[in-house]
């Protein structure tokens, strides 16, 4: 019989670190139901961070080709927390929160057949939690495979964006704005 993973044990403490620290590079389909659930403009939910301000070594194509540069959509902060964090510490877009808020702080791997064969914390920020929790593998795996879809996605739309980009840099026109990127992906003005 298989040992069950120590962090299927895991239970927030609600103590909203991981809403302080760590910026939360989003996806247009964060996007949407962010502003879906806000009536906000998306312009005014996203910061841009280019290389500097984020690690996202190995993910190259997640930087946008921008007039000001490449740079990453990440969920703005607002007093050096997310501005959705409320005074409770907790979530105030709970129902509308990103992909990777929802399987936050974990770091699932599956084999093939869909098993769960290692299930690491990411640490991003300082993470107090007690192991009285429970959580399950196949939520995890649902959570994971909604999360590596969407960013699949995402991916597949900057990819082409950057290509147009790097077509009209040839052309000797500057590259798009974040405004235009933001058409692109949907979101009026």
């Amino acid at each position: 019989m298989k040992k069950a993973l120590p962090l299927l044990k895991f239970r927030c403490t609600g103590c909203g670190n991981c809403c302080r620290d760590p910026l939360l590079p989003v996806t247009d389909a964060d996007l949407h139901r962010i502003v879906e659930h806000t009536g906000l403009p998306a312009n005014e939910l996203v910061k841009w961070i280019d290389r500097h301000g984020i690690d996202l070594a190995g993910e190259p194509e997640s930087f946008v080709m921008l007039r000001a540069g490449r740079r990453v959509m990440v969920l703005r902060h607002s007093h050096g927390q997310c501005r959705f964090l409320g005074a409770d510490n907790r979530c105030t877009i709970y129902e509308a929160r990103p992909q990777g808020c929802r399987i936050f702080p974990f770091d699932p791997d599956f084999n093939r057949k869909g098993e769960m064969v290692r299930l690491r914390m990411i640490e991003a920020t300082e993470c107090p939690y007690e192991k009285d929790g429970k959580n399950s593998k196949i939520e995890i795996r649902a959570l994971h495979r909604l999360t590596e879809s969407e960013l699949e996605s995402y991916r597949l739309k900057v990819v082409d964006w950057n290509r147009v980009q790097r077509a009209r840099l040839r052309r000797g026109q500057a590259a798009a704005t974040t405004q235009e990127y933001l058409e692109y992906l949907g979101f009026a003005r």
